[in-house]
């Protein structure tokens, strides 16, 4: 019988080896068990030793950005457990390559790329490719060869190519396109964006036989960047759905677990901008919200280390981890969707008249995932 560095508690796993080397087989059980948000708040320290091995290891992680306003580099830099980021770079794992943030430039960073074999490689930002004016591609360049700019393109290609563990695709530009890739008054893309993997091909594979992990967000969750690093610095890839997500955090629509789902069930909606703070009761649906057209664990784990999410903070869910965000379904952001949740058989416009029955069958169900998960914490009662 394997000797078990930790033991479950009441449904919680404790350390009881505070030395030991951390595992593969135990960070998947323990990871498994908890919340990526939990799991960093209740075991950072293991996770930083999951850093310090890759750093006996040599483990090399670059970062690159195309289209992209730093936006998922700043979330990560502004991530609740900032100590994490710190036994990062005090333990000496290798950031060679991080354009917003590192100290070498001109020449010196470009022979970075140019002879760098990354472990891992994050990609922020969409990736610009020749359309119809054949200049496209030229939109993002990093650096100069031979006089001549290097297109983000090549980059990606070059560096994806040599990558020995994972390419992660962080934020909604890299893993789907996002805001670079919405659509114009001709209906196309001006720069014809591209996210990460449409530019690698669906063939795609790490040298460790791997695709592109896909984790959109504007920008970008950090716990969650966090746990998928510390997973793959390991060799642990997460489970990924059709679209190359993790599961962890994106199985569940927001609306699922959204704290105003029950105002949902009752038909009480904000009507305008001015209903939607939570002191009001309402469900923010007809406000544009898109929730119930997003698959995101945003509702369950929260932002700003559990604290928030943009729903509690009275503004409707604009689908930013949705693959087509920038663009229909989630565009207009005010604007009520047309296509609404068919999970519990009922409308909008009659939610508050539905049969008792059906609306309790939803209930139960959001109170047995609430039970399993115990993320979910209702509005308090004024």
């Amino acid at each position: 019988m394997e000797d078990s560095a930790f033991e479950i508690k009441d449904g919680i796993p404790f350390i009881t080896k505070p030395n030991f080397r951390i595992s593969r087989r135990e960070f998947i059980k323990i990871a498994g068990l908890v919340g990526a948000s939990t799991f960093l708040g209740l075991y950072k320290s293991e996770v930083i030793k999951v850093f310090a091995q890759a750093a006996k290891e040599g483990k090399k992680l670059v970062w690159i950005q195309g289209q992209s306003d730093s936006g998922c580099t700043i979330s990560l830099l502004q991530a609740e457990h900032p100590d994490i980021y710190d036994a990062v770079i005090q333990l000496g794992v290798q950031i060679p390559f991080q354009q917003t943030i590192m100290v070498p430039s001109g020449e010196q960073a470009i022979n970075t790329l140019e002879t760098i074999t990354p472990d891992i490689l994050i990609v922020e930002g969409s990736i610009p490719v020749n359309g119809p004016g054949g200049w496209e591609a030229h939109a993002c360049t990093i650096g100069e060869r031979n006089g001549k700019p290097v297109t983000m393109e090549e980059w990606a290609k070059e560096l994806a190519g040599k990558t020995t563990t994972a390419v992660v695709a962080f934020g909604s530009c890299s893993a789907f396109g996002g805001i670079p890739h919405g659509k114009d008054f001709t209906g196309k893309s001006p720069t014809n964006a591209k996210a990460l993997h449409e530019v690698l091909g669906s063939d795609y594979r790490t040298g460790a036989g791997l695709p592109v992990i896909n984790m959109p967000g504007c920008p970008g969750h950090p716990d969650w960047l966090l746990i998928v690093l510390a997973a793959a610095l390991l060799g642990i890839i997460p489970k990924l759905d059709d679209r190359g997500r993790p599961v962890e955090f994106f199985s569940n629509k927001i609306h699922d677990n959204c704290a105003r789902r029950g105002w949902y069930d009752k038909g009480s909606f904000a009507k305008d901008l001015t209903e939607t703070d939570m002191i009001h009761e309402n469900c923010l649906w007809k406000m544009g919200c898109k929730g119930p057209e997003t698959l995101s664990a945003c509702a369950e784990y929260k932002w700003n280390g559990g604290i928030n999410v943009c729903m509690n903070a009275g503004a409707p869910c604009i689908g930013c981890m949705h693959p087509d965000f920038p663009d229909n379904p989630t565009s207009p952001f005010y604007v009520e969707i047309e296509k609404i949740p068919t999970f519990l058989g009922i409308d909008t416009n009659t939610a508050g008249k539905a049969m008792v029955g059906a609306t309790a069958v939803g209930i139960a169900a959001h109170a047995v995932r609430r039970g399993v998960t115990k993320h979910y914490k209702p509005p308090e009662e004024e």
